[in-house]
């Protein structure tokens, strides 16, 4: 059933479909003139820096497949599923549930406020969110909707195809064997957008050798990369000062940041390069 409601946003409507059908038609009807919303956390900023509200918001807290989590078995690998609808601090107080490298990724995402409303699903649709990073390098798949059928396609292709279909949940591999690391490097530790992030995983044998490398690095304004021809470099080496050296210098030439109003892109490279380089020498 569709419920039709009112914000305190002058001329703004809510609806509150029930199913992802409803609202997938919801938004062929309404066209342009609408938006999705969940948490809204992020829609909140861009308003308060003036920017026009859409005429209509389809909010998706009423579909039962965006919510809750659990444990499930795909092509005979466990998975933990999370739902597109839960807020992003579930990850940091579930500490039992959740891989730990995306509780240390929530810990770093935005204020406890905004942790509070703003959802996994709506920190990956905007493209440029914190959780991406460590989804990546924990090779999470997601389940999607695109009006006719539900799928289930990589991360990394969902951002980089700049798909428009609804989120419906995160499928992240049982893998906590692995070592790994989330850094983030933002103007002060309030709530700011973050100028670097990096994250990574990885085992670390003996003798130094190291296989099963993933790395990924982001920022507010630069989208989330994987760093395929740096883990290539690293895959199966020994972590002598030479090879961290070469694996510096990849980095460096591998990462693509675009410079703003505040870093080059130079200093995001040097940044991301001393980070992932002393994280792993460090094993």
């Amino acid at each position: 059933m569709i419920r039709q409601g009112t914000t305190s946003l002058i001329d703004t409507e809510v609806w509150m479909p029930t199913s992802l059908a409803e609202a997938w038609g919801l938004m062929e009807k309404l066209g342009e003139n609408a938006s999705f919303i969940a948490g809204g956390t992020l829609m909140q900023t861009h308003w308060a820096k003036g920017f026009d509200a859409p005429s209509h918001l389809i909010s998706l807290d009423g579909i039962k497949e965006m919510i809750g989590w659990g444990k499930e078995l795909v092509n005979g690998e466990s998975y933990t599923r999370l739902g597109a609808a839960i807020p992003l601090d579930f990850c940091r107080q579930n500490k039992e549930l959740i891989h730990p490298l995306l509780v240390e990724a929530a810990r770093n995402i935005a204020a406890p406020a905004v942790r509070n409303r703003a959802t996994i699903g709506g920190n990956i649709a905007n493209g440029f969110g914190d959780l991406i990073p460590a989804l990546l390098v924990l090779e999470a798949d997601l389940s999607v909707y695109d009006g006719n059928s539900v799928q289930h396609q990589p991360i990394y292709d969902y951002i980089k195809s700049n798909n428009q279909s609804l989120i419906i949940s995160a499928y992240v591999p049982d893998d906590p064997t692995k070592r790994f690391f989330y850094k983030k490097l933002c103007h002060r530790e309030a709530f700011t957008p973050s100028v670097v992030t990096v994250a990574g995983t990885f085992h670390l044998h003996e003798k130094r050798e190291i296989s099963a490398v993933r790395l990924a690095v982001s920022g507010s304004t630069t989208q989330p990369q994987r760093l395929y021809q740096s883990e290539q470099l690293l895959e199966g080496s020994t972590l002598t000062n030479d090879q961290l050296q070469k694996v510096f210098q990849k980095i460096e030439e591998e990462f693509t940041p675009s410079t703003d109003s505040y870093s080059t892109a130079t200093y995001k490279k040097s940044v991301a390069a001393n980070w992932i380089v002393s994280e792993i020498a460090r094993g």
